[in-house]
């Protein structure tokens, strides 16, 4: 496979771009990738995606232009090798509460030295078997990625841990369960979630690691200013159900 242009990106101190995809049709992922983001979300923790669909819409993502990353299910039932074999580049962690989880999906997500993965070089990820096997090696343990979320309050302690691991690229703050947990529904602007925002983008700066975080586009800016880099700006069910909603409005007259 190519070198990741997303972690080029995030090397090189850019902002990066990134779409969900809610709905299991290629089509519509190849669609989104070809638009100019840099990365598709795929959620497998909420959806249930038959293995030849979700490998589908890998293969959209790539044809599109853009790099897949894969939402798993949490830690302790998470089965994610395929993915990356598949040619997804990254893996987006959520539910995460102690550093010790994290460090489990990196031993193995890396090969060795990095880490304990397994080796099967036949598939996507290798060029179906063409890239020679040092090559290979050393090109997964560059350009894979691992998001980790940043959503649970008992994670809260552990954020400065969990960026310094190597292995660990990028810190992905989930406003949703984050204020859920605590208690405050959609209070983005309460000041105990404002400050773990604020302190996630410092963990981030100083081990060198990214922060993430969904947005709507015209909010960009304000979380560029306090340190994030990396932004999930819109989704495909956003995307349909606010089309509609302006047809509606403009063909009524409202």
């Amino acid at each position: 496979m190519a070198p990741s242009k997303l972690k080029q990106k995030l090397s090189a101190g850019e902002i990066v771009l990134c779409a969900k995809a809610c709905y299991q049709d290629p089509e519509l992922v190849e669609l989104m990738a070809s638009s100019g983001v840099d990365a598709i979300w795929i959620c497998l923790e909420h959806k249930r995606i038959a293995p030849d669909m979700l490998y589908a819409m890998i293969q959209a993502c790539r044809l599109g232009g853009a790099e897949a990353l894969i939402r798993v299910k949490p830690s302790n039932y998470t089965d994610f090798l395929y993915l990356l074999e598949s040619g997804a580049r990254g893996i987006m962690l959520p539910r995460v509460r102690h550093p010790d989880e994290v460090r489990e999906v990196i031993a193995a997500m890396k090969f060795p030295p990095q880490g304990r993965r397994g080796y099967d070089g036949i598939h996507a990820e290798a060029a179906f078997g063409r890239t020679p096997v040092a090559d290979y090696l050393g090109e997964a343990n560059r350009d894979n990625f691992l998001v980790v979320q940043i959503e649970e309050p008992e994670v809260v302690p552990y954020i400065e841990e969990i960026a310094a691991l190597p292995g660990v690229d990028v810190l992905f703050v989930g406003p949703g369960d984050l204020t859920l947990g605590l208690g405050k529904f959609g209070q983005t602007d309460d000041p105990e979630v404002v400050a773990v925002v604020k302190r996630v983008a410092a963990a981030c700066e100083q081990n060198h690691k990214v922060a993430a975080i969904p947005c709507s586009g015209e909010q960009v800016k304000k979380y560029h200013q306090l340190g994030y880099r990396f932004f999930n700006v819109f989704s495909d069910f956003r995307g349909v159900s606010a089309g509609v909603k302006q047809a509606l409005a403009e063909a009524r007259g409202k």
